[in-house]
């Protein structure tokens, strides 16, 4: 599914799920509003409220049509992730 013409939902991402998950740094193309706000965020993400992008495509999902967040992004299993 082609996330550019989509509103963001609750349903994952197919392409996505299949990828291994890592835990990784996060992409050095992710931006965050927090980034601009908090000096520290937390590494659990899991209440992570402010708005995420990619900084290649200034969306909220990356050049590979995948949805955007900090999860999401330390996936060094996504082609476009490049690590801080």
């Amino acid at each position: 599914m082609n996330r550019r013409n989509a509103v963001a939902d609750t349903i994952p991402n197919e392409s996505a799920a299949s990828r291994p998950e890592s835990r990784a740094v996060p992409c050095r193309h992710l931006r965050t509003n927090g980034m601009y706000v908090f000096d520290s965020l937390p590494e659990d993400d899991e209440y992570e409220t402010s708005g995420a992008w990619c900084q290649q495509t200034m969306k909220p999902f990356g050049p590979d049509d995948d949805l955007v967040g900090r999860r999401e992004c330390r996936n060094s299993g996504r082609p476009c992730y490049e690590p801080l």
